[in-house]
C-alpha cells in the first residue's frame, strides 16, 4: 500500500492518542524519546500543541509545537513519521502544518534543534526554509552538537492573505 502524502489528513492531537504518539516516537528515536507521562503532559497543556497525521484513519506521524506566552516564535519540539511514511513527503507536510499553526497562534518565526548528525532531517528542513541559527555544542546528553534552526514566516503569511 502506497503512503502519498497528498492523502494525509492533520488534526490535534487529544488525550486518547496517547497510544498512538508513543508508538510513532519509539518506532523513530531510539534516544531522546518522550515517556508516556511526558507525551500526556503535553498533550493537556494549553502551551503545547500535537498535530497528527492520519492516513485512511491510521496515524502516520506527528509534529509536536511549544508556545510561550508573549513569544512570537514558536518551537517545533519534536517530529516523527512511522517507518512506512518516510521518504514519501509526509515529514514535509508536517512541517507545512506546523508552520501554518504557529501563523495561526500568532508565531512570526518557527525554531527547532536538530542533532547534527541528522543529514536527513537537516535536508527537510532547509528545504522547508529553515536556516541554521547557530551550532550548541555537546547540546545532547550523549555530547552531540545540535544546530538551532529557524523558519521565517512573512512569506507563509502573506501567501495565506
Amino acid at each position: 500500500m502506497s503512503l502519498a502524502a497528498d492523502s494525509i489528513r492533520f488534526r490535534q492531537g487529544r488525550p486518547a492518542d496517547l497510544d498512538a504518539v508513543d508508538a510513532l516516537e519509539r518506532s523513530s528515536f531510539a534516544a531522546d524519546r518522550f515517556s508516556r507521562r511526558q507525551f500526556a503532559r503535553l498533550l493537556a497543556s494549553p502551551s503545547a500543541e500535537l498535530m497528527l497525521a492520519e492516513r485512511e484513519g491510521e496515524p502516520v506521524g506527528y509534529v509536536l509545537l511549544l508556545y510561550r506566552k508573549g513569544a512570537k516564535a514558536a518551537r517545533l519540539y519534536s517530529l516523527a513519521t512511522s517507518p512506512d511514511a518516510r521518504g514519501k513527503g509526509t515529514g514535509a507536510k508536517l512541517v507545512q502544518a506546523a508552520a501554518r499553526r504557529a501563523i495561526v497562534r500568532s508565531c512570526d518565526r518557527l525554531r527547532l534543534e536538530v542533532r547534527s548528525s541528522n543529514a536527513a532531517a537537516i535536508r527537510l528542513y532547509e528545504r522547508a526554509g529553515f536556516s541554521e541559527l547557530e551550532i550548541m555544542p555537546a547540546y545532547y546528553d550523549d555530547g552531540e552538537d545540535g544546530l538551532r534552526m529557524e523558519m521565517r514566516l512573512d512569506r507563509l503569511r502573506r501567501a495565506a492573505r
